[in-house]
This record gives C-alpha cells, sequence and structure tokens, in this order.
C-alpha cells in the first residue's frame, strides 16, 4: 500500500490555501504559539537545571538558607541532585533545539493559472525549489493523517494536490476538524477542474469532480443491487446486530483490536500507573522535596495519562440505523457518547479508508457538513459488512 499511496509531510496543523483568486501564495509551517510556549518551557527547564549550579551571589538564596531550622530527616533519593539538575537542562536544552529545528523548516507554496511553484526551506540544508506545471498533477487527494502528540493521538484531514513524485505533492488545505471537510475537497477538485482522489484499502480511488455532489443514494441506485443483499454475506462474530420491529438497526462493535499505538497506550498505562503508585507510597518523603499543591497538580497530570489511555483502548462503536438517519456512539464501560448524526439522504460517500502513517482501516460516512468515522482498527472485512448493511437501509429507503 505505501508504494502506490505515497504520502508526504506537511508541517501545518492548520492551513488553508486560497485557490478562489490566483496567483495566490501559502506558508505551510509548524504552528508558531505552540513552538514559542515549547521554547518558554525549555527555557524554564534550563534555568531550573542551573539552580543548584548558580552563585549564592547570583540566587541570593544562600544567606536566607543559613537561617533556615536545619532538617535531621534522611533522604534517599536515586541519583544526586546534581545529576537530576544536569536531566533538567539537557531536557530543556533538548526542548529548546526542536522548537528551533521545527521554526526554521517550512514551505512555501505559490499557485498561478498555468504552474505550481514550491519552496522547501530547511536547516543545515540547501532550501529545496521547484517549478511544475498544473496539469502534471493527477487529482486534488483526500486523506487522513493519524499522529501521535505526545500522549495524545489526533486526525489530521489534509486535502492536497496529488502527484506521481511525493516530493512534488503540495497542500491546499489541513486542518484537525473534519467539520465541512467534504464540501473543502469537492470546492478544490472542481475549481481546479480535477478528480478527487482517496485512499481506500483497495489503494487510490479517482472521482470525477462533476460526480462529487451526487447524493450517495442516486450513486447505489445505479448499482442495481437486490434488497437485503448485505444479509447474504457473512456477518463477523466480533460483531453484534439487532433489529427490532419498528425498523431500527444496531451494529455494535465487540471485540478491541490493537495496533502500535494500542501497545503505547498499555506502555503509558503500565509507567505512569507504576509512578503514582510509588509516589503515593512515598507522599511524605517527595513533599520534602515538593510543595504539596504541585505534588497534587502532578498526581493529577498522571491520573489523567492513565485514565486516558484506558479509555482509548477500551472505546467501541455503536451504530444505530434509525428514522432515515445513522447516529454514531462511542461505548466506554457503561458510558456512550454520541459522537454524530448524518441524515440517510445527505450522505455524499461510504468509504472504506486507508491511513497509511498508522497502517490502519476505517469506514468513513460523509455528508458536506459532517464526516463520522466507524471501526478504527477494525479488519477491512468488518468495515465492508458494516458499509454493505448501511447501503441497504439505503436502498430500503
Amino acid at each position: 500500500m505505501a508504494n502506490i499511496c505515497p504520502v508526504p509531510e506537511h508541517f501545518s496543523h492548520h492551513f488553508i490555501f486560497k485557490i478562489d483568486k490566483l496567483p495566490a501564495k501559502a506558508t505551510d509551517c509548524f504552528s508558531r504559539p505552540i513552538l514559542l510556549l515549547a521554547a518558554l518551557f525549555g527555557l524554564l527547564l534550563c534555568f531550573l537545571g542551573l539552580h543548584d549550579f548558580l552563585t549564592p551571589a547570583i540566587t541570593g538564596i544562600a544567606d536566607i538558607e543559613k537561617n533556615l531550622p536545619q532538617t535531621h530527616v534522611k533522604i534517599h533519593s536515586f541519583i544526586s541532585p546534581e545529576l537530576f539538575s544536569v536531566i533538567l537542562f539537557l531536557i530543556g536544552g533538548g526542548i529548546i533545539l526542536s522548537a528551533l529545528f521545527h521554526f526554521c523548516r517550512f514551505k512555501t507554496v505559490y499557485i498561478d493559472d498555468d504552474n505550481v511553484n514550491v519552496t522547501i526551506h530547511q536547516i543545515f540544508k540547501k532550501n529545496i525549489t521547484f517549478s511544475e506545471p498544473l496539469y502534471n498533477y493527477t487529482g486534488v487527494r483526500l486523506r487522513v493523517k493519524f499522529y501521535q502528540f505526545g500522549i495524545l493521538n489526533r486526525n489530521k484531514f489534509i486535502i492536497e494536490l496529488y502527484h506521481k513524485d511525493p516530493q512534488k505533492i503540495v497542500p491546499l488545505y489541513i486542518n484537525t476538524s473534519k467539520r465541512h471537510l467534504r464540501r473543502l475537497w469537492r470546492t478544490y477538485a472542481q475549481t481546479l477542474k480535477m478528480p478527487g482522489i482517496t485512499i481506500s484499502e483497495k489503494g487510490m480511488v479517482s472521482r470525477n469532480f462533476n460526480e462529487l455532489n451526487r447524493p450517495y443514494a442516486e450513486v447505489v441506485t445505479d448499482w442495481h443491487l437486490p434488497k437485503n443483499f448485505a444479509f447474504a454475506q457473512e456477518k463477523p462474530p466480533y460483531i453484534t446486530f439487532k433489529s427490532r420491529k419498528t425498523g431500527e438497526k444496531m451494529i455494535k462493535i465487540n471485540k478491541t483490536f490493537f495496533d502500535a499505538y494500542s501497545f503505547l497506550s498499555i506502555f503509558i498505562i503500565v509507567v505512569f500507573g507504576a509512578l503514582l503508585i510509588y509516589a503515593g507510597l512515598n507522599h511524605d518523603v517527595i513533599t520534602l522535596h515538593i510543595p504539596s499543591n504541585l505534588l497534587l497538580v502532578l498526581y493529577a497530570l498522571l491520573l489523567s495519562f492513565v485514565l486516558y489511555s484506558l479509555l482509548n483502548l477500551l472505546i467501541k462503536d455503536i451504530i444505530i440505523l434509525a428514522n432515515d438517519r445513522i447516529i454514531v456512539f462511542r461505548k466506554i464501560g457503561l458510558l456512550k457518547i454520541r459522537d454524530g448524526i448524518i441524515n440517510l439522504k445527505d450522505i455524499k460517500g461510504i468509504d472504506i479508508n486507508y491511513t497509511p502513517t498508522a497502517d490502519r482501516y476505517f469506514l468513513a460516512i460523509v455528508s458536506d457538513l459532517n464526516t463520522v468515522f466507524v471501526g478504527n482498527r477494525l479488519p477491512v472485512e468488518g468495515l465492508r459488512w458494516i458499509r454493505a448493511v448501511i447501503i441497504n437501509e439505503i436502498i430500503g429507503n
């Protein structure tokens, strides 16, 4: 799949190229406010690390410490205060260097009526510049990039000009919000008069830009599928299907599937959970080094990381087909959270998409205003069965 679906690196988390008036120019770069906050945090860690090495004349602390009562409590530590200070300084310096590295890397994109001109600015390397005729681009591709941001994982939705050479693929729109995604994709494709491209379980799929606005009900009608065709297929054992006499149907995924990011969540649960237990057992000793209020904040952070990772592992999908609409819930234990509602008549696409960066498949139910993802990490055969049931519901309505 990686060979037929090249995925270049884009820097932004929020990027938009205004294609309505050409020529136009935009800069693809990492968020400057985030980099500034990271640099300030790194600088703070460096100052904390240097604290023990600064002279009393600079710190102004030595005279105060002479007047403080001396403690007779013997404190055991795994590492010396000097080594801990060095570690803090190195971590802070690493964060500052990383922020500087991302600050110096950006991409300028200039498009006129005939050509695409791109300059990729790099650090410690010569800038890369190229100019490519617009007609050499195959189409406007929509894809989802899964990325890890610390312990948090997010989806980055990318619309880009697709070229067979991955280095010449340029971004048009990047965001972490999926609202209006289909409409924006269609607008870019129709403005440039190029096909719309997605990455499916079978590879690259191309659609004529004039077809992107057709209701999905019209598309599946042209397939002339027999009624109740979906139920002739074998249902995967990890999916529960229930149908009521009122016509409501429920699809529930019962099994938890694991991938590399799932094992990362397990690692966070084990490590941070162990730290939390250790800190709780040694609370009295730790309070001699860290103020109680700050320690409570650290406890809360560790507990939040553990709970977030645990919920990320336990989450399961429930799909309700009722009253000419689809309702998607995320189930965590006894708790159900509604994720989205889409009317059947508003659906513009039901596609099994592939995320190369995470090697995951998922089912995307798309309208002009909203996009709902179902079955993240689910095998392809399970997604095909769910899609068939939804299509069968559309035909029946």
